[in-house]
């Protein structure tokens, strides 16, 4: 027993050392705080974007840009030291990061598999208005076909690009 009648559990007590970390942190709640750490980087860094506005050859741009230039300015600076800040705690907890690093050929190649599914769905889908001529399902096949075969040729660019680099790679 101890102080006031509460009887101590041995099992807790080993459980709680042997889970506690140098940040005084379990393993969980540190992989939350570093999580959630990375979420919120994620989430500036989408702020940064939408301040950067749409790509001028966007064909969807998602915002209408209403900060001025030197709003934006402002609040672009004000990123940093938050991000600063985020990784400051960590590293006073001696919460350790992750450090993935996903190459950017497997992002870009993903993202174009989506696409080709997505054109795939397309194709499927009967085009026009019922009991009216085929031409208008021709036609849209035609052109989800044309944009399949634009996004293979994005595909076999990336392919070359990352045979060149493993050229380099093997040279260096």
């Amino acid at each position: 027993m101890t102080v006031a009648g509460t009887v101590e559990m041995p099992h807790r007590k080993a459980k709680l050392t042997r889970g506690t970390r140098e940040s005084g942190l379990d393993e969980n709640q540190e992989r939350w705080l570093c999580v959630t750490f990375e979420y919120i980087d994620g989430l500036l860094r989408d702020i940064g974007e939408v301040l950067d506005g749409s790509p001028v050859d966007s064909a969807f741009p998602r915002n209408v840009a209403d900060i001025p230039e030197e709003r934006r300015q402002m609040i672009r600076d004000t990123i940093p030291p938050i991000r600063q800040r985020l990784v400051q705690v960590l590293d006073d907890l001696a919460v350790p990061r992750n450090q993935k690093a996903i190459p950017a050929s497997r992002t870009i190649r993903t993202n174009l598999t989506t696409i080709d599914i997505t054109l795939e769905e397309l194709k499927r889908k009967d085009w026009g208005i019922p009991g009216s001529p085929s031409g208008t399902s021709e036609e849209m096949r035609s052109i989800i076909e044309e944009l399949r075969e634009m996004v293979s040729g994005l595909e076999r660019c990336i392919d070359a690009a990352m045979d060149d680099d493993s050229d380099v790679r093997q040279r260096g």
